[in-house]
């Protein structure tokens, strides 16, 4: 049995169920975190059987039952597999030619996903994942009085997830398939919490798509230019203002993966991220100049702060700035 065979062969709901009091909810299990200090109050530690995986919200902690059984009880990932042998029944692993697997080739394969990581293996969630949350009106407020209009709210299919306090939207590829879910707690505390204000539902290795890019791609491709912004709310607010060429790279840099997106997708990018952001110093954007237009947003007038994102101070002002953009 190889490493890969010992994973699928346990159930990580019922593995982690001897160490988190876990609860059900359409189809997702959740938890207190056990890598807290003090508790926390809200769950926000997850289990999903379909891709046999966690992810804990509060840390950052996510991956297989290996990552589970190494951070729980602080050891190695050699010893969280021996853990994982004991409590399948096997024996010790072992290539097919019946040799021990090393352990060191077992830590570098099953470890953490770090910035290296050149592909993503992220699962394709099934096209009503979304079904499971609830449009409920009252949760979405939150998002309306910064500006998103129903219209948009409803494009995107924004909704609001109960047992986590979240407002979550998914996250599609080019081909419209829901490749994570984006999330945004309502917690009030979520600073004292050591929540994170933002988040997604899945680990990426490395984010391969653009926010909004399916949703919007007819209109991009008859304007033969796409808008980016850093985050999906940005999109959301454009989108209710009538822009809707516009999507989002989820941070504040372009990464390999995106820039083979928007080089496919061949036409003007204008990058409207936040006004912090040093678009020229961008590695991946410098590089994707050599195949599309590059212009980026310029705010020679100080219409907006150093943090903020080129849609925070109104439609007027975004104009302005769309207006005096630069080519790169």
């Amino acid at each position: 049995m190889d490493i890969q065979e010992l994973l699928d062969s346990v159930d990580i709901v019922d593995l982690i169920s001897q160490y988190v009091d876990l609860e059900e909810k359409g189809g997702e299990y959740w938890g207190i975190s056990p890598f807290t200090n003090p508790p926390e109050k809200t769950p926000s530690f997850s289990v999903r059987r379909e891709t046999n995986r966690f992810y804990c919200f509060s840390s950052g902690i996510g991956g297989t039952a290996i990552t589970f059984l190494k951070y729980y009880f602080k050891c190695s990932s050699s010893e969280a597999i021996k853990k994982l042998e004991e409590y399948a029944g096997v024996d010790s692993l072992s290539h097919g030619n019946g040799g021990k697997l090393d352990a060191t080739m077992v830590c570098k394969k099953y470890q953490r996903p770090v910035k290296t990581v050149k592909s993503s293996k992220g699962v394709v969630l099934e096209d009503d994942y979304m079904s499971r949350y609830e449009k409920r009106d009252s949760k979405l407020d939150v998002w309306r009085k910064e500006g998103i209009s129903d219209e948009a709210l409803e494009k995107f299919q924004v909704y609001y997830d109960a047992f986590s306090n979240r407002i979550v939207y998914p996250i599609r590829n080019v081909a419209g398939k829901i490749v994570n879910v984006g999330g945004r707690t309502l917690d009030p505390q979520w600073k004292e919490k050591k929540l994170r204000k933002y988040t997604y539902l899945f680990q990426w290795g490395v984010m391969d798509t653009i926010y909004g890019l399916f949703e919007n791609l007819e209109s991009i491709k008859r304007k033969r230019e796409i808008i980016l912004f850093e985050g999906c709310k940005s999109v959301l607010i454009a989108h209710s203002w009538g822009i809707n060429n516009c999507g989002a790279i989820l941070t504040s840099h372009l990464n390999p993966s995106q820039m083979k997106v928007l080089a496919k997708l061949g036409v003007r990018v204008v990058f409207a991220l936040d006004k912090e952001v040093n678009i020229r110093q961008d590695h991946n954007i410098n590089k994707l100049k050599q195949f599309v237009t590059i212009e980026y947003l310029y705010d020679a007038n100080d219409l907006i702060d150093e943090k903020d994102s080129p849609v925070d101070k109104g439609v007027e002002v975004f104009k302005k700035l769309y207006e005096s953009r630069r080519r790169l």
